[in-house]
């Protein structure tokens, strides 16, 4: 195969169709948050959300596996949560390596204003594709990363 061959099967990669468009969403999502005037970044946001709607009060361990994150990552994301008085960190009663992650009250009124411009990104991004081509797309995604964590 020739090296021009090579490169064009690497540009019609599925992952790189699947980069572009994290990018574009994760960009547009930080866009859409500066022009509103809220102060988080679409890496914030995703942990909030956890919080949101699956578990306020969870291990950190726990936060890190649900969002894809490094404990390092989490860690710095946190921090910068908790400066920003969205979240708390209280010692977990069970073992006391571990912290628990809570929503303050802020945390959890931010909910109101960030939901709807979220998704308002998830309806832009979506916008003229017949919803069974994003069930489709949802679950050819899960089985490519079924895939490579094997």
């Amino acid at each position: 195969m020739s090296e021009p061959e090579m490169a064009d099967i690497l540009r019609s990669a599925v992952s790189r169709n699947i980069t572009r468009a994290h990018t574009a969403y994760r960009l547009k999502l930080l866009s859409l948050f500066m022009e509103k005037g809220v102060d988080l970044t679409p890496d914030m946001y995703f942990i909030l959300r956890y919080l949101w709607s699956e578990r306020d009060g969870c291990r950190q361990q726990e936060l890190a596996d649900k969002t894809d994150k490094d404990k390092a990552s989490l860690t710095k994301l946190v921090d910068n949560l908790e400066k920003r008085g969205l979240v708390t960190r209280t010692a977990d009663g069970e073992d006391r390596r571990s912290k628990r992650v809570w929503l303050t009250p802020h945390g959890r009124q931010l909910k109101e204003i960030v939901y709807p411009l979220a998704l308002s990104v998830v309806e832009l991004a979506e916008k003229g594709i017949p919803p069974e081509d994003i069930v489709k797309v949802k679950y050819t995604l899960e089985a490519l990363c079924h895939n490579l964590r094997r």
